[in-house]
Formats: C-alpha cells, sequence, structure tokens
C-alpha cells in the first residue's frame, strides 16, 4: 500500500517542486517505487523531468475527466521515478471543481495503492480546489518553508486551515494524518536562518525536520539541465540533505505491503 505525500503550502517560492521532484528521486535511488502527481498548472515539476507541459497528452487533465490514471502515466523518467504530468489544460479544473469534490484525487489514486511505495504530490500554490484535492489525498503533508522570518506565517496558514476545516471536515480519512515542516534555502552562515527554524521548533516541536536544504544556485542547474542535483552532483550538501529527507521518509512513514 503506496504512502502519500502531499508537499503543500498556500504560498510560493518557497522551494516546494524542487523539494517533491528531489525527494522522488531521492526515494527512486533508495529502491522506492515512486509516482510523483503534478497537480500545479505552471507545471514546473512536469517541466522539471523534460516534459513539455504543451505537449503533455495525456495529463493529469484527463485522469480528471476520465478516471483512468494507470493510462497516463510516463513511466520511467530519466529521473527513475513515473509521474502524471500536469498541462496547459489543469486551469480549466479550478474552473469545473466544486465544493465538496475534495475526495476525487484521493479516488483516482486508489487503485494505484498497490503499484508504489510512495506517491508524492506537487500541490499549488492558493486556497482552490487542487490544493485541496491535494491535501485530503494525503497520509502526510510535508511543508516546505524558506528559512525566513515571513515563512513561519506561510506555514501557519496552512496548518491552522487544514487542522481546523480538513481535519473535522474529513475526519474519517485524514484521522492519521501527519503534517511535517521541511526548511528550504537555509543559511548556515548566518544566525537568521537558524533563528527561524528555532522559532519554528517552538511552535511545531518534533513536526520540523532536523534537516534542512541549503540555499544554493546548484538547484537552478539542475532544472536547467533537466536532472537531479542527486545525479547532477551527488556530493553536494543539497543532494545529501534530500538524501536524508528520502531515508527520514522510509524510516518514519513506510510504505505498509
Amino acid at each position: 500500500m503506496a504512502y502519500t505525500i502531499s508537499f503543500s503550502i498556500y504560498k510560493g517560492g518557497t522551494g516546494k517542486t524542487t523539494s517533491a521532484v528531489h525527494t522522488a528521486a531521492a526515494l527512486t535511488d533508495l529502491g522506492q517505487r515512486v509516482l510523483l502527481v503534478d497537480l500545479d498548472q505552471q507545471a514546473s515539476s512536469t517541466r522539471y523531468v523534460g516534459i513539455n507541459p504543451d505537449e503533455a497528452n495525456p495529463s493529469f487533465y484527463h485522469v480528471f475527466q476520465n478516471q483512468v490514471p494507470a493510462s497516463v502515466i510516463r513511466k520511467r523518467t530519466a529521473f527513475g521515478f513515473d509521474i502524471i504530468p500536469s498541462s496547459s489544460l489543469m486551469a480549466a479544473i479550478e474552473e469545473i471543481l466544486e465544493p465538496g469534490e475534495e475526495r476525487l484525487l484521493r479516488a483516482i489514486l486508489q487503485p494505484l495503492q498497490e503499484e508504489y511505495d510512495y506517491i508524492l504530490i506537487d500541490t499549488p500554490p492558493g486556497k482552490a480546489g487542487l490544493a485541496f484535492n491535494g491535501i485530503v489525498a494525503a497520509d502526510m503533508l510535508l511543508v516546505p518553508a524558506s528559512a525566513e522570518r515571513m515563512s513561519i506565517d506561510g506555514v501557519s496558514d496552512l496548518v491552522n486551515h487544514v487542522q481546523d476545516i480538513f481535519w473535522h471536515k474529513f475526519r474519517e480519512e485524514l484521522k492519521h494524518q501527519e503534517i511535517r515542516v521541511l526548511f528550504t534555502m537555509y543559511k548556515a552562515s548566518t544566525t537568521h536562518s537558524p533563528g527561524v527554524v528555532e522559532a519554528a521548533r517552538r511552535i511545531y516541536r518534533e513536526n520540523v525536520l532536523p534537516i534542512y536544504i541549503p540555499e544554493t544556485i546548484e538547484f537552478s542547474r539542475s532544472f536547467d539541465k533537466r536532472t537531479p542535483l542527486t545525479r547532477l552532483a551527488p556530493k553536494h550538501p543539497g543532494a545529501q540533505a534530500y538524501r536524508q529527507v528520502a531515508q527520514w521518509i522510509i524510516d518514519h512513514a513506510p510504505a505498509t505491503t
């Protein structure tokens, strides 16, 4: 049975897609069967693995229309994992989705549970239907937050909304859901980043991962080359950090057989 993790935060610019793609790649390198679902209409995860979203046919849009996910999966991308790509049609889904349809993605992914160890979801920013579907489908929300003061407000916005609304409305589905915070763009050479993490730990305690993703231009180079940093520069601290995240997931959120 797959363990589903949504990379979710309502604000953009926190390294969400970078984290989703690199965690998927690192889990794959550790021998796990991984599916990445790109729900974001910006299609950054789709572009990252070398798929042009304007030519992604079929894409998640067609899954949403027909709910036949197996026919849309791109197998064994250059990154090693499978992906359900996003496309330029994704904006139309937000217009179609109505309140009360937050369980659709959960139902769509159900037939794939035995095919994968982990299903990762790159959710769009903002409070809208696709983001909500990503939340309701997840066993864990992994919240990427840049190591700056304002990011704690973004984490609080998501956590409070999920706990106050979703955990009540979808009590049965989400009764075991966990929330973890992953700090990105971390600058160890300053006092600022450690101070932000310490402030977050006072609020979220052990729910803050003990792994921090360093700020580095190498992630941009990774995107340009359509190659995960874990393979482009495996000894780079950023690559090592995502391998640690992947190992933490395997140790703390194991897939069930």
